[in-house]
């Protein structure tokens, strides 16, 4: 499959029926459904091309059509011969010849609809927190500027108090032009949580001494005062919206039996719970932790021929954006370790203090291999963490 067109190849029996090309819209899948009605059993098999192949997939679920979406990686395995020679065609034959002996899925299986989304989505929260890390970093550069000092103000300077008191008071001199009281009233409505009068008006006396003590690089009539400003609301729309959208992902996950037994796992909330069987799919469909290892990419990768024999390493082929979230969900557990107990901090410090000691990295990613190993037995036999059950 590419972007235009598909090649079709039909055998029954080994041997070879047809061959011919449609195009990826809606005459050319009309075509493709007239050509399968002739037949009476079929099986339909193809190799996974990112969004290109999505409209294969919608095709069989729309027409409840059974089909196999092959990993290119799984299918390069099982289609790779001596002779080197690639093609649409030789590619669509190769595969049409591996049908009989593999498992179709099925298409009206709504829950495959449900990871599909879950994907979608904790792709897109990933994407979101990107652009908000840039935002980030340019509204600090531009206060460095325009009211250098105002970070101090409060403890998180990327919290929604923090931020509003910093669009509307982005230059010492509006600060200046406001009496204690005023203050006090604006940043008590600058947040939804409760704050105190007292607590409100400490801010205010805090801001007040650092507008006075502040020495700006530009006056409060520059176009940087006016970025600034328009960035923070860019940034405050962003988390917002994001907010919204992890809400609806965790009610999504919700519906999946394996969201309540991950998020058993203590370090583990909604919606980290949320974006990893986004990440993982149907972790039932692997029949072991090891080819969930190899799924996410950290399986080890070994190579000794004779006298020679490299230091072993992770092989980073799989799935590459899972195995950035896992090493965060592991780093999180970590930091979180007086909050709950956890064998997979304990097996942390177990290789930090061994007699040869683990570098960090190379202990994080052990732990995201033991962590793996819990999810995957947790969720196969439909069971919650019991940290007394755990190996310790």
């Amino acid at each position: 499959m590419s972007k235009k067109t598909s090649v079709i190849a039909h055998y029954h029996d080994d041997k070879f029926q047809m061959e011919f090309t449609i195009q990826n819209n809606k005459n050319g899948y009309n075509h493709f459904l007239k050509y399968l009605n002739k037949i009476d059993q079929f099986q339909l098999v193809f190799e996974s091309t990112g969004i290109y192949s999505r409209g294969m997939v919608q095709f069989c679920r729309v027409n409840q059509i059974n089909y196999i979406e092959m990993n290119p990686l799984e299918a390069k395995f099982k289609t790779t011969s001596l002779r080197s020679w690639k093609t649409d065609q030789s590619d669509a034959h190769k595969l049409a010849l591996l049908a009989p002996s593999l498992k179709s899925m099925d298409s009206l299986n709504t829950k495959q609809d449900i990871f599909f989304e879950l994907r979608e989505r904790a792709r897109f929260h990933l994407e979101i927190e990107n652009d908000q890390n840039r935002l980030k970093i340019m509204i600090i550069e531009l206060l460095h500027q325009t009211f250098p000092g105002l970070e101090k103000l409060f403890k998180n300077r990327y919290s929604i108090i923090a931020l509003n008191i910093a669009e509307i008071y982005s230059h010492p001199d509006f600060v200046q032009q406001e009496d204690i009281d005023t203050l006090t009233s604006i940043i008590f409505e600058s947040t939804d949580k409760g704050l105190s009068t007292q607590k409100a008006e400490n801010y205010a006396l805090k801001l007040y001494k650092l507008a006075r003590e502040s020495y700006p690089n530009v006056n409060q009539t520059s176009f940087l005062v006016k970025k600034v400003q328009l960035l923070i609301q860019q940034l405050k729309n962003s988390i917002q919206q994001l907010s919204q959208l992890d809400k609806e992902m965790v009610e999504l996950s919700q519906q999946l039996e394996c969201f309540e037994v991950i998020r058993s796992i203590p370090g583990i909330g909604e919606l980290t719970a949320a974006m990893i069987i986004g990440e993982l799919g149907d972790i039932t469909k692997f029949k072991s932790n090891k080819q969930l290892n190899a799924y996410v990419g950290i399986d080890i990768k070994r190579y000794q021929s004779g006298n020679t024999q490299y230091r072993d390493t992770i092989n980073k082929r799989g799935n590459k954006k899972a195995r950035r979230l896992l090493f965060w969900v592991v780093m999180n557990i970590i930091r979180g370790q007086r909050h709950y107990d956890n064998h997979i901090i304990d097996y942390y410090y177990k290789l930090k203090k061994q007699p040869n000691e683990k570098p960090h990295k190379t202990a994080v990613v052990a732990c995201m291999n033991r962590l793996l190993k819990t999810i995957h037995y947790l969720v196969t036999n439909n069971r919650l963490y019991d940290y007394q059950m755990s190996p310790h």
